[in-house]
């Protein structure tokens, strides 16, 4: 007969709509952890042997649990504070002008659209070997172009960083690409104050939501489960973890 996995070890997904628009912190608070260091109803901090790191992780497993996510990701390991990097805005804005470059080509943009851009924005030197050689290419083919046209969901979390978008939506479908590119021109080119990034605990919090959610797809992936991609969409996850990778960086 057929061998049996353990049900334990392939992730399930079940639809849930109760969690839109809300942040890992309003996840925990619904579910007990009020955060690093808050007892949540104004009362003093209890003592606590919870490291940081499990304060974090008790969180994405909250939000986890809000979107009906079912998965053993204790093999992911938690970033802490003080083993982490981030980008200076410079750097930040320097990406997000490449991901809105590359991708506006592989939706469509023509040659000359795509170098006045990249000109009239100063993006040439923000972008990877691998980037410049597509923009450089007058006719990729077809499957290099849909690859860059995923740059947007990396875009899309790049402008949350920086305030541009409020929320991180659970990803279960792609961002609006429009309107991440009209985004990137009004909050970010055409910023009328200076751009800040968002709180360390808030990168390493969606960071490690991002982390799990990777290993959750890959698994969902590896075991062909039916119906997967209605609720978490692979393509989306994917580029969200590349884009968190490069911008918390264990150092």
């Amino acid at each position: 007969g057929r061998s049996r996995r353990r049900a334990s070890a392939i992730p399930s997904l079940r639809p849930s709509r109760s969690g839109a628009n809300r942040s890992v912190s309003d996840a925990a608070r619904s579910d007990g952890d009020a955060g690093d260091g808050d007892a949540g109803d104004g009362a003093p901090s209890q003592p606590s042997e919870r490291t940081e790191a499990d304060r974090r992780r008790n969180r994405t497993l909250a939000y986890l649990r809000m979107w009906a996510v079912e998965a053993d990701v204790s093999a992911v390991p938690v970033v802490e504070s003080a083993n982490v990097g981030v980008p200076s805005i410079a750097d930040i804005v320097g990406r997000a002008k490449s991901l809105c470059l590359v991708a506006l080509k592989g939706q469509g943009l023509t040659q000359h659209e795509v170098f006045a851009f990249a000109d009239a924005y100063g993006v040439w030197d923000s972008l990877t070997v691998e980037e410049n050689d597509f923009v450089l290419e007058p006719a990729p083919e077809r499957p290099e172009l849909v690859q860059y046209a995923w740059k947007y969901e990396g875009l899309w979390v790049l402008e949350w960083a920086l305030g541009a978008v409020r929320h991180l939506a659970f990803p279960d479908a792609p961002c609006d690409h429009a309107e991440a590119a009209r985004r990137f021109i009004a909050s970010i080119v055409l910023a009328e104050g200076p751009l800040i990034v968002r709180p360390m605990k808030e990168l390493l919090d969606a960071a490690d939501v991002a982390r799990c959610l990777d290993a959750v797809s890959l698994s969902l992936r590896a075991n062909r489960v039916e119906g997967a991609e209605r609720h978490l969409h692979h393509g989306v996850v994917h580029e969200r973890g590349s884009v968190f990778r490069w911008m918390v960086r264990e150092v």
